[in-house]
């Protein structure tokens, strides 16, 4: 078990049997008890002492993970980062009705006063968590730190690495000859880690022990292995053949036909895009392509631009097109990505999976003016010029944002993860419209490969089990 689920069962046990969630302010203090029946708007930031006094006095329960115990910091640690992320995201939510509806008192009272919200936010969080530990906690095996096979691992790291130097290793002339994988042109070489055939010997014990093989096959399948979030992990789906159409189903849903739906619709869209077929509100032909997002939904589709833009076939493709990403909410780099763009000329894409994101729809909506400025407030300027990456489940805010959900909306689902979905919507469209949908098409196909790879080649040759073994390695 890591310290971050230790921590979360603890808050489990502790939630169950004191009937209150505690909740963490910014400022990083146990600020709130809440009733789980009925969460109180009160003041977060007062009677913190006194608050627990009070929790103290109604429970005496003593919390023992892993031979200690559990103190209000820990709890308070297991849960900071979603309260934080939650307060940083409705007062964000707050702050822009602020600047879009100034003349209106409320909003500036919500900016002011929006942070109970926050904790009946947070509540809500803490109490599905909770269910979704329970269930899924008592099924899991021993902690890894308690195996025979992890106190060999650490046996060996102290008693014989931690006295090896690197170069000494090196001194091996069999060792760049046995420590390598290799699959479809990738050449994985790990023979400078500091790690012996030993160590991989204990690793793969390791992984055998922890059923690793059946546990990727539990997510390809589409099980709900992100059991914190009582999800799917399913970016394998984005890149299955439709072919495979019926196999993986996701609360009813077939994913990969789902997938392919998408796809589809992306790929008539961009034809049409780099055609000329469609064309912006004043009939010109658009050529630029500005994807505001932030996080995995940028991140990864820059990566891959930066990656095709010098190749032979990427340079030949986007001849007489411009691609720039905009994630940063600085007016200086929203001027430099405007900077020489004719926004009779540009495509926006927003990628957002809930069209909340704060960040993502201040640049947004700052894009949305510019284009305003130019074209005249018109709605259908950006029924015309602004694409949306988002799920199903936004469609509305699509809607109320302006944008076309019928052939403007390109959907994804809360089983990719952002840092996988540049295999999604959020990078197939701005990819696709920069490059042509074929060659976004032939990085699903190498993606793929890869996927066949790591649920199918046996673990000392699967360059991905490899990865992941010596990133424990290495980082415990």
């Amino acid at each position: 078990m890591t310290t971050r689920r230790a921590f979360l069962v603890a808050f489990a046990v502790q939630l169950l049997s004191t009937g209150h969630c505690f909740l963490s302010s910014p400022c990083g203090r146990i600020s709130q008890i809440l009733p789980l029946t009925s969460p109180a708007r009160t003041n977060p930031r007062s009677e913190t002492t006194t608050l627990r006094a009070q929790r103290r006095k109604k429970s005496n329960l003593q919390i023992i993970v892993e031979g200690r115990e559990i103190s209000d910091q820990d709890i308070q640690s297991a849960i900071q980062t979603q309260v934080e992320s939650a307060a940083q995201s409705e007062y964000a939510v707050a702050e822009g009705l602020q600047r879009e509806a100034p003349d209106k008192a409320h909003a500036a009272h919500d900016a002011h006063h929006n942070y109970p919200r926050v904790l009946l936010h947070a509540d809500r969080l803490g109490r599905d968590a909770t269910k979704r530990i329970l269930n899924v906690l008592p099924k899991q095996k021993a902690l890894v730190s308690t195996t025979a096979e992890w106190k060999r691992l650490q046996r060996h790291a102290s008693e014989t690495i931690s006295q090896t130097h690197l170069r000494d290793l090196l001194k091996d002339e069999e060792r760049c000859d046995s420590m390598f994988a290799t699959h479809d042109g990738v050449y994985y070489d790990y023979s400078r880690q500091q790690a012996t055939s030993e160590t991989m010997d204990l690793l793969f014990n390791l992984a055998e022990k922890q059923e690793l093989t059946s546990r990727i096959d539990q997510m390809f399948s589409g099980e709900k292995i992100n059991f914190t979030e009582d999800r799917a992990v399913l970016h394998t789906a984005l890149r299955a053949p439709r072919d495979e159409a019926g196999t993986v189903f996701v609360d009813g849903l077939d994913a990969i036909k789902e997938v392919h739906e998408v796809l589809d619709q992306i790929k008539a869209f961009t034809e049409a895009f780099r055609s000329g077929q469609i064309t912006g509100y004043t009939g010109k032909r658009m050529r630029n392509i500005v994807s505001v997002g932030i996080g995995g939904s940028y991140l990864g589709p820059e990566f891959l631009h930066e990656v095709l833009k010098t190749e032979a076939e990427g340079v030949t493709s986007s001849l007489g097109y411009s691609l720039r990403f905009l994630a940063n909410v600085d007016p200086v780099d929203v001027e430099r990505t405007c900077a020489d763009l004719d926004p009779e000329e540009t495509l926006i894409i927003v990628v957002s999976k809930t069209f909340t994101t704060a960040e993502t729809m201040l640049n947004a909506r700052t894009m949305r003016q510019w284009l305003w400025d130019f074209m005249g407030d018109d709605i259908d300027v950006v029924r015309k010029h602004v694409v949306a990456c988002s799920s199903v489940s936004a469609t509305d805010k699509v809607a109320e944002f302006g944008i076309d959900t019928e052939n403007y909306f390109f959907r994804f689902w809360d089983w990719v993860g952002g840092r996988y979905s540049v295999c999604g919507a959020a990078g197939a469209v701005p990819i696709s419209l920069l490059y042509g949908f074929d060659i976004f098409r032939k990085f699903l196909d190498g993606a793929r490969s890869m996927d066949q790879h790591f649920r199918n080649a046996p673990m000392r040759e699967n360059i991905p089990i490899i990865m992941g073994l010596l990133g424990v390695w290495n980082s415990s």
